[in-house]
């Protein structure tokens, strides 16, 4: 039975070491220590944008400006999609509290949105989206300027 185990291992490293190693490749190719910083940043960043869309045109966009590695972008803000979805509410609950202007939103107005859309409903949803990209602004940015800094000095003594 061990070595049946034993060839069971062996086998998953002979497999998965090789795709392993050639994702590594693909995904640090022609980048520096600055840009995988900013790789990881930008991705983090748009990651948690609060929008259900544009976020992997946004990716796009962004790896041609700073000329990033578009599939590691685009993967870090994929990875984040989970926790993007969970931060929707409270985003926005976040932006209600911190500014009051457009119509106020009650709390189970989200619900309703969501069941019964209506022109009405969408420009509710614009407010909505424009209080949690404030919040996103005043929370999420600062925080992800912090981390390129993190980040670059790690790579940076990782490099040397």
């Amino acid at each position: 039975m061990t070595g049946s185990n034993c060839s069971g291992q062996q086998w998953a490293r002979w497999l998965i070491a090789p795709m392993v190693q050639r994702v590594r490749v693909i995904m640090t190719s022609g980048m520096t220590p600055h840009k995988i910083a900013l790789t990881l940043c930008l991705g983090i960043a748009v990651g948690l944008l609060p929008l259900l869309w544009g976020t992997s045109l946004l990716c796009i966009l962004l790896a041609q400006i700073f000329r990033l590695n578009h599939l590691a972008l685009q993967s870090v803000n994929y990875l984040l999609y989970p926790l993007q979805l969970a931060l929707l509410v409270p985003f926005f609950k976040l932006g209600a509290r911190l500014f009051s202007w457009g119509p106020p939103v009650p709390s189970n107005m989200l619900a309703s949105l969501i069941s019964s859309p209506s022109v009405a409903s969408l420009h509710l949803l614009g407010w909505i989206t424009c209080k949690s990209l404030a919040a996103w602004l005043v929370t999420a940015l600062p925080a992800a300027l912090l981390a390129y800094g993190i980040f670059r000095s790690v790579t940076n003594k990782a490099s040397v």
